[in-house]
């Protein structure tokens, strides 16, 4: 189905009729979308080998603030869709008064239908399938696992807010489901520059000039006040989001890693991205990098969209984690 044209739908005007997608999105709130297996899919499923590495239970999907637009977002999920048919998919669209105007509260609050889709996903499933017989003969149960795959900073604050409130209000820990996280072009540096270009792919596009000045004028203005208030103190700095990414008890360290950037990324910068990730594999992480040349930020498939997913998917099946051009470390 469409997705509904809702606040962080950044091209100011509906896109027009999609043609019909090869995936069901139902929408659970301001930006929020479910999309689950149809029965065909459970059933392979069910059918699968037990030597075979099971599919995720749940891909959780943190877009990127500005530029994700319907068509943009819908690919991901249709990818997705092909690469795992049996998993359940909750969408979530970053907007930037997640990241400008909304406290944390605020955004937990926005959050919550996404939330409560993730813990009921994470649910074992029934008696007669949450168990297997290990080689002792005894019985095992079935732990759901999860995906998570978050774009740009946008993604990134969209997650951790995820899984705080996951842990505050369920009694549960996300990392505790997670077999993998993917960092699609994030996280970046502190840079006012790079954060006023990101700020700026949520204004809508239009012919007018003068709109245009005024609009990126105001986005100056509140990327501005963002960085004196984070350099007080007063707000969560992109230092201390990175930080949180690599926290243990946010994400743990169990789960496999793996960054993908872009060369051409003028946002986010290869040399911040493998910063992270060294300080990731420092921690215990088992971390994988994969470089793309050309792609502008938050775009890295329409580069290679064949070595994006593979990328992925052999990530979750647990083939060695690739590094870059054939390095053995960072």
């Amino acid at each position: 189905m469409r997705l509904a044209h809702t606040e962080g739908d950044d091209d100011g005007s509906p896109e027009g009729p999609l043609q019909a997608f090869p995936v069901s999105l139902v929408p659970l709130g301001n930006n929020i979308f479910l999309s689950e297996p149809n029965a065909l899919s459970a059933a392979h499923s069910g059918s699968a080998s037990a030597s075979e590495c099971p599919p995720p239970s749940l891909i959780i999907l943190c877009t990127w603030l500005g530029g994700a637009t319907t068509r943009r977002v819908v690919k991901y999920v249709e990818g997705y869709r092909e690469a795992f048919p049996e998993a359940t998919i909750v969408l979530v669209r970053t907007v930037f008064a997640d990241i400008s105007a909304r406290s944390f509260a605020a955004v937990r609050s926005r959050l919550r239908p996404a939330r409560d889709a993730i813990v009921k996903a994470l649910q074992p499933p029934p008696p007669t399938t949450t168990t297997q017989t290990t080689e002792s003969g005894s019985a095992s149960r079935v732990i759901p696992q999860a995906l998570l795959h978050m774009f740009s900073h946008g993604g990134c604050n969209t997650a951790i807010q995820l899984a705080r409130s996951i842990s505050d209000v369920a009694g549960t820990l996300l990392c505790d489901h997670l077999r993998q996280i993917v960092f699609d072009c994030c996280p970046g540096d502190t840079s006012f520059d790079k954060a006023f270009d990101a700020a700026c792919l949520s204004l809508p596009p239009t012919s007018s000039a003068p709109i245009r000045a005024l609009g990126t004028a105001a986005v100056f203005g509140a990327v501005a006040t963002i960085t004196a208030l984070q350099r007080a103190g007063f707000m969560s700095s992109v230092s201390e989001m990175r930080r949180e990414l690599n926290e243990p008890a946010l994400f743990g360290c169990a789960a496999r890693r793996l960054y993908l950037f872009s060369r051409a990324d003028r946002m986010v910068g290869p040399s911040d991205v493998r910063s992270h990730a060294q300080l990731a594999r420092e921690a215990g992480c088992e971390v994988g990098l994969v470089l793309f040349s050309e792609a502008p930020h938050c775009t890295l498939i329409t580069e290679n969209a064949a070595k994006y997913w593979r990328a992925i998917q052999d990530c979750w099946i647990g083939e060695s984690l690739p590094q870059l051009d054939g390095e053995s470390k960072l």
